[in-house]
């Protein structure tokens, strides 16, 4: 089964949008979830994501926060079953004095499950963003292997970035890795399309918006489409 979700307001305005999606994924069953979302900044957002997945099934999602002033985000992923799988693949961008709080969890239960979790985001002005992504291997759990990893791009000297990374372990045949790249645009980089008469403002905006489109290029068409509408509209302030 594959589903597409956008979460948006039809017109101007502020309030709270709130969404809860809970996937029971039976034996050899794949979901692929695609998301984005692209409220006004006046919106607080609550987006709420869980699903069990017994013997061999998987659950995919990929999920891009685009707006929304305050958001708080995440995903559970309960593997119980032997061989199930999760991956997330989380992409967001922060501007102006946005809040972006995302925890996302996987719990290993069964015997040889797999979980992937990358998240890569932008942050601009006085942007403040949390990160938690955590891997729970459980007892019982012997076998399972566990990947995180997070990329974020700080533009500005204004912004918070809180990346924490948390690896539990119950089981002694477990394999669980995490890592961060935490960084700002390579000067290097700023000269080279500055000597290709690319503008600093202009440079700035086109290599934050390809971290960003590493996450687009993954969703379907009518999501990458209202992804790259709404970062028309609103990337020039970065």
């Amino acid at each position: 089964m594959q589903v597409a979700v956008i979460l948006r307001n039809e017109t101007a305005g502020e309030g709270l949008a709130a969404l809860q999606i809970k996937i029971k994924a039976e034996a050899g069953a794949v979901v692929k979830l695609s998301m984005v979302q692209v409220l006004d900044n006046g919106f607080t957002c609550l987006s709420d994501i869980g699903t069990i997945c017994a013997d061999g099934a998987s659950f995919e999602l990929t999920k891009l926060e685009l707006g929304s002033g305050k958001l708080y985000a995440g995903a559970a992923a309960d593997l119980i079953g032997k061989g199930s799988n999760f991956t997330a693949r989380i992409g967001y961008l922060g501007q102006g004095e946005q809040r972006l709080d995302m925890n996302y969890v996987a719990r290993h239960r069964g015997k040889k499950t797999t979980c992937e979790m990358d998240s890569t985001g932008v942050l601009a002005g006085k942007a403040f963003k949390l990160f938690r992504g955590s891997i729970d291997l459980l007892p019982g759990g012997s076998g399972a292997k566990g990947q995180e990893q997070e990329n974020v791009l700080l533009l500005g000297d204004g912004v918070v970035n809180q990346t924490i990374p948390l690896i539990l372990c119950g089981e002694e045949d477990v394999e669980g890795n995490h890592g961060a790249t935490i960084g700002r645009l390579d000067e290097k980089m700023l000269f080279y399309l500055a000597s290709r008469g690319i503008p600093e403002e202009a440079a700035r905006s086109l290599l934050a918006r390809a971290r960003i489109e590493a996450v687009v290029d993954l969703l379907p068409e009518a999501l990458a489409e209202e992804a790259h509408k709404f970062m028309e509209a609103h990337t020039d302030e970065l």
